[in-house]
């Protein structure tokens, strides 16, 4: 683990146990929704993940490349009184992952932003950095070896990126990675890690053997790997891409390599925003709904 990201860690645990004062009791409103939701939302061609614990503590993953449409999309899984998300983290610059998270910023109480270090030379970039500033939002890189334990039973690993990015590296390769653990629940948040980004995972010995992955790269045929996926061995596998899109997402190999390992697919430009809930962290995560056109 490099110096610096054990530096951050012990910052991390600091700010969240602060913020997770009173959690520990379940409150009334608290009662209306599952102790952990993940939606997989249906915002185009790009990612956005919102992970909602307690029915009040939000981990947005991404924001998908327009704030208008992710907006709608946050409104439809959260409370409506809510109008902070705790934590946001950005995988890597590239407009349909981040560009969404412009719109949120102006609309919601975000109190921190994880990523991988990396910068843009675009003009929405640019927007974004300034957006930021203005918001007096917190800024810290999560790269391989960070934690984060939220409560007793949600975790947070970081796997990825492993070395100090700069502007001019590859923004696929240097996605964040994250493991999150809800007691017998575990999920793998790819962005767009290529084949090169997982075998220096599998090389470095990373957990990555998961129920739930979230498939790298909309389902590029630059990613998810035969070899990855016997090492994932995930029971569902969840795709997030636009219908119709130009790039050709998901590639038929990797819908292929997926159905050979027994994979079920879900993809959000079939069958719209994928809203996975647990019960309990003793219990299995089920999707709950994917409604097409949601």
């Amino acid at each position: 683990m490099h110096q610096r990201y054990k530096q951050f860690l012990v910052f991390f645990i600091l700010i969240l146990l602060l913020l997770l004062v009173g959690f520990e009791v379940v409150s009334s409103s608290f009662k209306e929704h599952d102790p952990l939701e993940v939606h997989f939302l249906n915002i185009g061609q790009g990612d956005a993940t919102l992970v909602q614990y307690l029915g009040s503590y939000q981990i947005l993953i991404d924001g998908g490349p327009n704030g208008k449409k992710l907006l709608s999309e946050l409104s439809k899984v959260m409370p409506a009184t809510d109008r902070t998300i705790e934590i946001v983290i950005m995988t890597h610059p590239d407009k349909d992952h981040f560009g969404g998270l412009i719109s949120v910023m102006k609309t919601y109480s975000v109190k921190m932003i994880l990523c991988n270090g990396q910068e843009a030379d675009t003009a929405i970039f640019q927007q974004y950095k300034k957006v930021v500033k203005d918001q007096e939002i917190k800024e810290y890189t999560f790269g391989e070896g960070s934690e984060i334990s939220i409560g007793k039973v949600l975790e947070l690993r970081s796997f990825n990126p492993d070395t100090t990015v700069s502007s001019k590296s590859d923004r696929n390769e240097h996605s964040v990675v994250v493991r999150m653990d809800y007691g017998e629940n575990s999920f793998l948040f790819t962005g767009d890690a290529d084949s090169k980004t997982e075998d220096d995972m599998l090389k470095d010995q990373e957990d990555v053997d998961v129920d739930w992955l979230k498939i790298g790269h909309h389902g590029s045929k630059h990613s998810t790997t035969d070899n990855f996926i016997k090492k994932v061995t995930p029971e569902q596998a969840i795709i997030s891409c636009g219908k119709s899109n130009r790039y050709g997402h998901p590639h038929e190999d990797v819908l292929e390599r997926l159905r050979s390992h027994n994979a079920e697919v879900l993809r959000t430009d079939t069958i719209g925003t994928i809203s996975v809930k647990c019960p309990s962290s003793r219990n299995r995560c089920l999707v709950e709904r994917a409604d097409k056109g949601r």
